[in-house]
């Protein structure tokens, strides 16, 4: 899992294919569109397609529709933009893929399904802070935002089928306008029992 903090053009190179905008190997392939998802609940739901313009004003915490700014928003280099997960699978896989236009299709389905069932999960399960500072409570996401984006190399150019999930870091909860995630994206469940786990060598 990674948290991207940043300018929200910086986070654009993951959607588009100009190579000559090239600083990094996203920017050589890709369907330049990102696909746009919203949850309540564990209920998925599809948007309209993200361009790049409107996928940079996504990440900016504005409506790509409208340019309306979510909530009060932060504009510095530290400000949390979302949170991603790559869906992939053994290496195998893409070489196959690869070679097979049917595979291709079975494989791409997959991690279609993949994605949009982690964000129907996180949308019923992860939290989010309100309330004063020094007075804040963990309470549920009312609707939880995610794009997804394919690739279909590694950085070295070999096969390798990969999808970004990329959830929102604003979110609504507790009846309010959307606003941020604590500092660190999304809470999501079961971290403290994970650290846990991860001392104990489990």
């Amino acid at each position: 899992m990674k948290v991207y903090a940043g300018a929200p053009a910086a986070a654009r190179h993951y959607v588009e294919a100009d190579r000559g905008r090239a600083d990094d190997y996203y920017l050589t392939e890709g369907t330049g569109i990102a696909r746009r998802f919203t949850a309540t609940d564990g209920r998925v739901a599809e948007l309209a397609p993200l361009t790049g313009d409107s996928y940079e004003t996504w990440v900016a915490g504005r409506n790509p529709e409208t340019g309306e700014p979510r909530g009060q928003l932060r504009g510095d280099e530290h400000a949390v933009r979302f949170v991603e997960v790559v869906v992939n699978g053994p290496k195998t896989w893409s070489l196959a893929a690869a070679l097979h236009p049917d595979i291709a299709e079975a494989y791409e389905a997959a991690q279609d399904r993949a994605a949009e069932q982690i964000i129907g999960w996180l949308s019923q399960h992860a939290t989010t802070r309100v309330g004063p500072r020094g007075g804040q409570v963990q309470v549920p996401l009312e609707v939880l935002e995610a794009a997804t984006v394919r690739h279909y190399t590694s950085r070295a150019n070999d096969p390798h089928w990969h999808l970004h999930l990329q959830l929102l870091s604003r979110v609504f909860a507790a009846g309010r306008n959307a606003r941020p995630a604590h500092r660190r994206g999304p809470r999501l469940p079961g971290r403290r029992q994970r650290d846990r786990a991860r001392r104990d060598g489990v």
